[in-house]
């Protein structure tokens, strides 16, 4: 079953808003955005050349966090979670980075990764790139109580896809939990046509049956991200 990434990056200088960052190549970070992801489908395409390399393809976007703009979002889709460490490991990977450092962004040390089982920004049925917001959602779910967190989630997803529809709604568990943990993590991402939108959520018909999903749950995080059109 293919996994999608999620890599968080903490910049120490913070950039601009999400919205002010139209292409520039005085400003470093999308040029640099858009090189990485050149050299990453150009080394997919080397690494697996039965599967689909393009960004588009494996849906390979960074996106910049709303709440904090100093850290991006990057995902994509890989075969495996291996299939993504080879690329980590790989010589083209090294460096990628260089330009946001020539421009003074310094990348911390920081930074946050996961993988989801499943396609959640690409596939059949439409695709969350299409939404102005998607919110992020790590839910870390007890390891006893996974399957009946399921089960519930399966009763009143209906009613969160209801309220955030057109915009699609995808989720799947973690695949490469932290050794010996004692919680399962399940990540849910929504689209959203605004912050606002989501937000009104809590005040949405049959969001006291969706909220029954708390009890299941330990700890959440939540973040908001917008997509960065690269060059």
């Amino acid at each position: 079953m293919p996994v999608t990434e999620f890599a968080l990056l903490h910049l120490t200088t913070t950039p601009p808003p999400a919205e002010s960052l139209p292409p520039n190549p005085k400003n470093p970070i999308l040029p640099t955005l858009a090189s990485a992801m050149h050299i990453q489908s150009t080394w997919h395409a080397t690494a697996f050349p039965a599967l689909p390399s393009s960004a588009a393809d494996r849906a390979a976007v960074w996106f910049a966090q709303v709440e904090d703009p100093s850290w991006l979002l990057t995902t994509a889709r890989w075969a495996s979670v291996d299939a993504h460490w080879d690329w980590i490991r790989s010589a083209e990977n090294a460096g990628v980075m260089t330009g946001l450092e020539e421009g003074g962004y310094i990348v911390g040390g920081d930074t946050v990764l996961w993988h989801v089982g499943g396609e959640i920004f690409g596939g059949g049925g439409g695709s969350l790139l299409e939404s102005p917001v998607v919110s992020v959602t790590r839910m870390f779910v007890a390891r006893g109580d996974r399957g009946r967190f399921a089960g519930k989630f399966g009763e009143v997803r209906g009613v969160l896809e209801g309220y955030a529809g057109p915009n699609l709604v995808r989720f799947g568990w973690r695949e490469d939990g932290e050794e010996g943990a004692e919680e399962d993590e399940f990540v849910l991402v929504c689209g959203w046509e605004s912050v606002e939108q989501h937000f009104g959520f809590a005040e949405a018909e049959g969001f006291g049956r969706y909220g029954e999903l708390r009890e299941l749950i330990a700890r959440t995080d939540l973040k908001h991200y917008k997509r960065l059109l690269l060059e």
